[in-house]
């Protein structure tokens, strides 16, 4: 399988004279840039009234902030790319892909947060050194990060508008791994339906 280069002076992920005002923030970028790219396991938890009602486990590949992959293996495979301002959600069992760009979209996900250049999206951070709280400047949804003694992400909780609290568990981390070149290609099988969030609605 060929596997995409991956060059030790790759771009950093932010700005290297930018001045941040959170050590556990600093911390968490300067893993991410050793790090990357980056495979680890997670657990996604969705809790109702305190009650959990979904949990979904699998793994995830990091390359850039807007290059991830989400892989679900339980209970049900599904996978998630993000790849430049567009990403794609592959279903099969429901044979169905939703394709849509970031582009206009209200509000951003963790990892844009964490390199954002916006000194606003840090609302808290304790003097632990493994804690934060980032804001989203644009919709106001707040995300408690917790890091590991190597300042590693190992925690992401946020609540959505609806009510509902969202966890994400990350563990397992394998540094500096190789990419296959079909990392972030998707070829789901003829009937597949494909549902496009950015068209207009006739």
């Amino acid at each position: 399988m060929a596997f995409l280069a991956v060059s030790v002076s790759q771009p950093r992920l932010f700005p290297r004279e930018q001045q941040l005002s959170c050590a556990a923030l600093e911390a968490a970028r300067s893993v991410m840039q050793k790090m990357k790219p980056f495979r680890a396991e997670f657990v996604q938890q969705v809790y109702y009234d305190e009650e959990l009602a979904v949990e979904e486990r699998g793994d995830l590949l990091f390359v850039e902030p807007r290059m991830i992959r989400w892989t679900y293996r339980e209970p049900e495979l599904k996978v998630f790319l993000l790849d430049g301002d567009g990403y794609r959600f592959y279903e099969p069992a429901a044979r169905q892909m939703t394709v849509g760009s970031l582009k206009g979209r209200r509000g951003g996900w963790i990892w844009q947060l964490l390199v954002s250049s916006d000194p606003n999206v840090v609302e808290a951070c304790p003097p632990s050194g493994k804690e934060m709280i980032l804001r989203d400047p644009v919709d106001g949804t707040r995300f408690r990060v917790r890091l590991d003694d190597e300042r590693r992400i190992v925690r992401v909780e946020h609540q959505d508008a609806g009510g509902a609290r969202h966890v994400y568990l990350l563990s397992d981390y394998q540094p500096r791994v190789e990419v296959g070149s079909d990392a972030f290609t998707l070829d789901p099988p003829p009937g597949t339906e494909v549902v496009n969030m950015d068209a207009e609605s006739p």
